[in-house]
């Protein structure tokens, strides 16, 4: 018989470090991650009349709601700017955080037909989640850019730190809804208060309202909140609206940091056990 020499032999072994992003494995599987998204995008979107018209006709009738309440009746303030502007320079920003943490803090229970029959890196499913936000988040900002253009607010150079705006919602959003991910296929009712608990902070964050309005000897307490700057940066984008730049600012930039960190953690240690529970 001809002898081939050793059969050389393949085991596979868990990553003792179960820390460590799988950095390698995601690159590998690239194609996969973009069929996720484009997969999610369409299921999204398909068989619906309206299509993709919907992400801008949401934040739009969101808009419309906020001004004839807060514009109209309330009369809330809005430091000299028009209320539909100030509150839309707002709402934006806002309404991608909101979207992004609901939606990855979901991304593995929806998923969970597909996880618990095929391997692969599960921390794609977040960001394949993450990716489809940032497809409707870039609309809903050129939507808000014609929307400011109408109103005589021109571009300007300011209007190319929006992207970072972009970038600062969408990942203060990743850090809430990773760590949210993997508690939810266990307790599936987790997403009901986690909603909640968002739409009231939208309330004690000054996006539809003007941060003047509170007493400046408790204005600190809001500024601790990560959200109040990535608003208040939007507006200057949007509408030139200024403001006092405090070290608080730094220091919400690491807690976000720091948030991303544990919420990565937390999700690394769940999605391990996640199929068990099914």
């Amino acid at each position: 018989m001809h002898n081939s020499g050793p059969v050389k032999k393949n085991i596979i072994t868990p990553d003792k470090a179960w820390w460590m992003p799988p950095l390698t494995e995601v690159w590998e599987k690239r194609e996969l991650f973009s069929m996720f998204v484009r997969r999610q995008f369409l299921v999204r979107y398909k068989q619906s009349i309206l299509g993709v018209l919907w992400s801008v006709l949401t934040p739009l009738g969101t808009l419309f709601v906020f001004w004839l309440l807060f514009g109209l009746v309330l009369k809330v303030p809005s430091d000299g700017y028009p209320y539909v502007l100030f509150a839309f320079a707002g709402l934006t920003p806002w309404n991608i955080f909101n979207s992004s943490a609901m939606s990855t803090a979901s991304s593995l229970q929806e998923q969970m037909g597909i996880v618990s029959k095929v391997y692969f890196p599960r921390i794609m499913l977040p960001f394949v989640t993450l990716t489809r936000e940032f497809l409707d988040a870039s609309i809903a900002m050129l939507l808000v850019i014609m929307f400011f253009a109408l109103h005589g607010y021109l571009p300007t150079w300011r209007f190319l730190l929006l992207p970072v705006v972009l970038g600062a919602a969408l990942f203060s959003g990743l850090a809430v809804g990773l760590a949210f991910a993997g508690p939810i296929v266990r307790f599936r009712d987790l997403r009901v208060p986690l909603n909640y608990v968002l739409q009231l902070a939208m309330y004690i964050t000054p996006v539809i309202y003007p941060p003047t309005v509170i007493p400046e000897a408790y204005r600190w307490i809001i500024e601790l909140n990560p959200m109040y700057w990535v608003i208040q940066v939007s507006r200057w984008c949007l509408l030139g609206q200024s403001f006092a730049v405090s070290g608080l600012l730094y220091g919400c930039l690491c807690f976000m940091v720091f948030m991303l960190l544990i919420g990565w953690l937390l999700f690394a240690y769940t999605e391990r056990r996640i199929v068990d529970v099914q």
